[in-house]
């Protein structure tokens, strides 16, 4: 029996049922006997004919893989099980994201976390980054579901640059730019174009183009209608660039009503004598010099024998009412953007950088976590409630330090901050990954260049409002679980513990004489501990860290591994993020026992958006990031550089630049002059051309190749090493 045929079956039968139950037992009778009718009619021919027979599979094996399909349809949302009957979901679809390799395969991650594979033939005119409709055909290899598209619900971009590569009479031709997966061309119909245009076009130019509506594809060429040149902008021609590959709009569409009161007060505010009003009560902010949209304000009082502690958070949920066009249009977005000095605003700015910001002098809507704890760093207590505040005072994370720094005891901020150092410590102690690793920032100038790549130092103002967040947001987590109310909680999971591996073949490399026995935080800690500082401590950080499994947001309550936390979610930016605002809605109705405004299906599907959106945002945040860093560079005329090997591929060796946290890649060529460098384990390889190993964290002195800004790498050439 052909397995996959049997499951193609089942399918095509449920597909032709959808929106309508069918009886559990009859559907698997139906599909078991007609197999044993068709393999008994079978053998009764081949018998007729002498020939050999393979065996067959078994009733009771199909049965097993009956029921496994089944199940795996209910877990993905298609079946939705009654008492003796089965629900087939209309559409009977999966739908998602996908991404294309460079062999041309297909993956598509579900809200279960499960992926699809697209075999290539299936993949019809899907480009990375649309969204689709996947009809399943069967569960093939790896455990997994096998796909076909069937239709493009949403394209991922709007615009595509289109480098000219040739130009007939009839046609423009060119291959498409910023583009995962197999190369893919384009092709203008020169009739559609006026002439001084078509004269205009040259070769190696770079166009913006849309794809046709219902474009096909023919071997990977797609109909293209030209929009402008890539140079015909006033724009961040960096900027267009990555708004057009990311497919984000700065603007907020002009048919969505934002239409507010800009005075909060008795007179606007329905619910304002249901709030706690806390205008009186000392509150601050303390943010980044050029921020606009302020989240979180807090408030602290030392009560002697212990502290209280207030943290109050932007009432987002006040303004953006559910399922209305701005949240609709909100939870698209996902996430605020920020790209280089300007940001894709999940709200629009009359809210995210007025209204909904916690300015100074003003009232505000809030919602408050308000903390009871001891000196040392135990919160005993919490409570949460909608509020009306009034913040006294903006500090910058500068003028915040200044403050720590002078150790007044009588002074607030320092209050503040000798606790939240308690805080750390005792989480430091209990579970938490401390990774001290710094982070490249770029400055500007009044004419938006880029002026320099600095390495920012984490302030102790910076670690004081982390800990405060991280605590309102594990003490709102914690109530939701008690609550069992279904909402989004942020997941990272345990390492796996194969990566353990590679982490003690660096500490033997470095001569380190202990290994690190399981993934639990006493091991690690002890491993960070050991190490100290210096390159060869930031390089395991390094590793530390690309150990981790990466976090996200969905429905189980799994806690979050590298905090240490066993309940956490995000509830302090719902100005920036919109798993937020879901958790302010969820605690709303639970704090006034109205039944909860999600169901455990929709927050599946919420998470695995934003988690999508989170990595998208994250991704284009990182490209801009290495344009301008990478303009910079080249506008110092610095050739010469210090650096430190941090990866090591086959065909290519990465670079740390130092005092700049640039990544540079050495081609193999400078180590061998064969076809790839001899990679010995995963700190080190074999150099031909210098009879010598090295290894990750070594020192070299490189110099400057090119810049690939289409790549978005800097190819460097070897100088020197250290013998």
């Amino acid at each position: 029996m052909d397995i996959y045929k049997f499951q193609k079956n089942i399918i095509a039968y449920l597909e032709s049922k959808s929106g309508k139950e069918v009886s559990r037992q009859e559907l698997k009778n139906k599909f078991l006997d007609l197999v044993e009718r068709k393999a008994k009619d079978k053998k009764n021919l081949s018998s007729k004919k002498k020939t050999k027979e393979k065996p067959k599979s078994s009733r009771q094996e199909l049965s097993d893989i009956f029921n496994q399909l089944i199940f795996s349809l209910e877990k993905e949302g298609l079946l939705e099980s009654h008492k003796k009957s089965i629900l087939v979901k209309n559409p009977f679809r999966f739908f998602g994201r996908i991404s294309i390799s460079k062999r041309g395969e297909g993956f598509v991650r579900l809200a279960s976390k499960s992926e699809v594979f697209i075999p290539p033939p299936f993949i019809n005119t899907a480009i990375s980054g649309d969204k689709v409709e996947i009809l399943p055909l069967g569960i093939g290899k790896k455990d997994r579901f096998e796909g076909e598209i069937t239709q493009i619900v949403q394209r991922g971009r709007e615009l595509y640059r289109l480098k000219v590569k040739e130009k007939t009479g009839k046609f423009i031709f060119g291959y498409f730019l910023d583009m995962l997966g197999e190369a893919k061309e384009g092709v203008i119909h020169s009739k559609s174009l006026l002439k001084d245009i078509i004269d205009s076009i040259q070769l190696d130019d770079v166009l913006i183009v849309k794809l046709k509506d219902g474009a096909s594809s023919e071997n990977n060429v797609y109909d293209v209608s030209f929009v402008r040149f890539e140079s015909d902008t006033k724009e961040d021609p960096d900027l267009m660039r990555i708004l057009m590959k990311y497919d984000y709009q700065i603007q907020y569409p002009d048919d969505i009503p934002l239409h507010f009161e800009e005075e909060v007060s008795e007179k606007t505010i329905q619910d304002w004598n249901h709030r706690t009003d806390l205008r009186d009560l000392y509150t601050v902010t303390i943010d980044g010099e050029t921020a606009k949209d302020f989240d979180d304000a807090i408030s602290f009082v030392d009560e002697g024998n212990k502290v209280r502690i207030w943290v109050h958070i932007a009432d987002v949920s006040h303004y953006v009412k559910m399922n209305s066009s701005l949240d609709l249009e909100a939870f698209e977005r996902a996430t605020s953007v920020y790209l280089a000095n300007r940001v894709v605003p999940m709200l629009p700015p009359i809210l995210s950088e007025n209204l909904c910001s916690l300015v100074s002098g003003v009232n505000r809507c809030a919602f408050t976590v308000e903390m009871e704890a001891s000196h040392a760093g135990d919160i005993y207590n919490a409570k949460f409630y909608k509020s009306i505040i009034k913040v006294n005072q903006r500090y910058t994370y500068e003028m915040a330090e200044k403050e720590i720094l002078e150790a007044n005891p009588e002074n607030w901020m320092y209050q503040i901050s000798k606790f939240t150092n308690a805080l750390r410590e005792k989480r430091k102690q209990s579970g938490r990954i401390d990774l001290n690793l710094k982070e490249a920032s770029l400055s500007w100038n009044k004419e938006n260049k880029t002026t320099g790549i600095e390495i920012r130092e984490r302030l102790t103002s910076h670690l004081l409002i982390e800990e405060l967040m991280l605590s309102a947001n594990f003490k709102v987590d914690e109530f939701l679980r008690k609550k069992s109310a279904p909402t989004l909680h942020r997941i990272h999971e345990a390492m796996d513990e194969e990566k353990l591996e590679m982490l003690n073949q660096f500490l033997q490399l470095n001569s380190f004489n202990f290994r690190i026995k399981d993934t639990s935080y006493p091991e690690l800690m002890k491993a960070l501990q050991s190490i100290g500082e210096g390159q060869t401590a930031k390089i395991f950080n390094y590793l530390l860290l690309r150990s981790f499994m990466q976090a996200y947001y969905g429905g189980e309550s799994l806690g979050h591994w590298g905090l240490g936390f066993k309940d956490y979610c995000h509830f302090t930016s719902p100005i920036r993020r919109y798993p937020d605002l879901v958790v302010h809605r969820v605690l709303d109705a639970i704090l006034k026992e109205e039944k909860p405004p999600y169901s455990p299906t929709e927050i599946d599907a919420l998470g695995l958006h934003c988690s999508d959106e989170e990595r998208r945002a994250a991704d284009a945040e990182r490209d801009i990031l290495k344009i301008k860093s990478f303009r910079y560079l080249e506008s110092t005329g610095v050739q010469e550089f210090s650096g430190y090997i941090i990866g090591i591929r086959p065909s290519q060796i990465f670079i740390e630049l130092s005092d700049s946290n640039l990544e540079g890649v050495l081609d193999k060529s400078e180590f061998t002059d064969e076809f790839e460098v001899l990679i010995k384990n995963d700190f080190s390889f074999y150099s031909k051309k210098y009879s010598k190993i090295f290894f990750i964290g070594d020192e070299v002195k490189v110099s400057l190749d090119k810049i690939d800004y289409e790549e978005l790498k800097v190819f460097l050439k070897l100088k020197s090493f250290k013998k």
